[in-house]
């Protein structure tokens, strides 16, 4: 007898079982109702208790269902031979999961090994194995959010912008996409359409304070260093402890000719801040 034969018929059984005994106990938990009306005088009508007791019943089967498939499912996982418990995993996915959302097993078990590869540094062999599951499953974004890493760390933005303007496009909630695409576009200086693409990710997510932070930088080398102030300022607002965020406002404010108001925001910052080494130096440029 086959391995799948036995899957199947496990499966079948164990279903079977849990059918078998909530039938069993149906009338115990009638009479056990039936005593509980007793004491309450029956101020319940009986269609309302009627109604009660077969969800009681129709909810504990189902909760003993749920149980007995998830300890299959967790049997399956366990098996040592991969390609038959890929073969008992997809069967049983298709039996507890909505059509059209079975597990994949085979691509998910590719995924892991192409981020295990990145991680290992072996970026050319990773990117034939995202490239293989791209292949049987167009639809898998986290495929090409794994591509799309890989050429960045090999500094081929191009390619990775390119993939980036596939995912917003069938991803136009997800805001990372657009913040990502915008890192690309600002890596390759193209500055107008690395705004735009922060923009965007704000739109969708106003709370991470570097996005503004990358959003200003754009504005200026897009020649829009008023814009791009704005943009620093709300960085420093949402983290005012990151000096880092501050000193790239104290120079945009220095761009625009503001010297007075950036030493006294330095000065400020200082008191808050007073061993802070890269306020008293920059503090100390701009008074000499």
């Amino acid at each position: 007898m086959s391995f799948t034969l036995i899957a199947n018929l496990i499966l079948v059984l164990a279903v079977l079982g849990v059918v078998i005994l909530f039938l069993r106990r149906l009338p115990e938990v009638v009479e056990k109702e039936k005593m509980q009306e007793g004491s309450e005088n029956n101020i319940v009508p009986f269609r309302e208790k009627a109604a009660a007791l077969s969800k009681k019943i129709w909810q504990n089967l189902k909760n003993g269902l749920v149980f007995v498939l998830q300890k299959i499912w967790h049997f399956m996982l366990e098996a040592k031979d991969l390609k038959q418990s890929q073969i008992l995993a997809t069967r049983v996915a298709r039996f507890i999961r909505p059509a059209g959302a079975a597990v994949n097993i085979g691509m998910y078990s590719s995924l892991k090994k192409a981020d295990r590869l990145i991680s290992e540094g072996k970026l050319l062999e990773a990117e034939e194995v995202l490239i293989q599951v791209i292949r049987k499953n167009p639809q898998e974004y986290v495929a090409y959010e794994g591509l799309m890493k890989i050429y960045i760390k090999q500094k081929k933005h191009d390619n990775a912008i390119e993939i980036l303007e596939f995912l917003v496009k069938h991803n136009p909630q997800n805001d990372n996409y657009f913040a990502y695409l915008g890192n690309a576009l600002l890596s390759t200086r193209r500055f107008s359409e690395a705004a735009d693409a922060y923009t965007k990710s704000l739109e969708l997510n106003d709370l991470i304070p570097a996005r503004f932070v990358n959003l200003g930088l754009s504005l200026q080398g897009a020649g829009k260093s008023e814009i791009a102030k704005e943009n620093f300022l709300k960085a420093v607002e949402l983290e005012p402890g990151n000096m880092q965020y501050l000193l790239i406002l104290i120079d945009s404010m220095l761009t625009l000719g503001e010297k007075e108001e950036a030493v006294q925001k330095l000065k400020t910052a200082l008191e808050k801040n007073p061993d802070d080494d890269s306020l008293k130096e920059k503090l100390g440029q701009l008074e000499h």
